[in-house]
């Protein structure tokens, strides 16, 4: 019987991977364009101090959404072979 963390199984990893992976990139665009248009047009748009919280909202929020999408879909019913 396999284990239930995702080290022990390959489609949990993949997935824990892709969740992760895609919401860093959207963070790191995120805030890359808001240094880019603070430099570019001299605005202080947003404290990357207080960003920093919604980040990590974020990345609770999507967490909490991927976990509640594994269980609704069953992904790893689906792709265990």
């Amino acid at each position: 019987m396999q284990g239930t963390n995702a080290i022990s199984n390959p489609v949990r990893k993949v997935y824990y991977n892709i969740t992760v992976t895609s919401l860093s990139v959207a963070v790191a665009l995120a805030i890359g364009m808001i240094e880019l248009l603070q430099v570019t047009f001299g605005l202080r748009i947003l404290d990357l101090g207080k960003v920093g919280y919604l980040v990590f909202a974020l990345f609770f929020a999507t967490w909490a959404v991927s976990l509640v999408y594994w269980k609704a879909r069953r992904v790893e019913e689906r792709w265990t072979w």
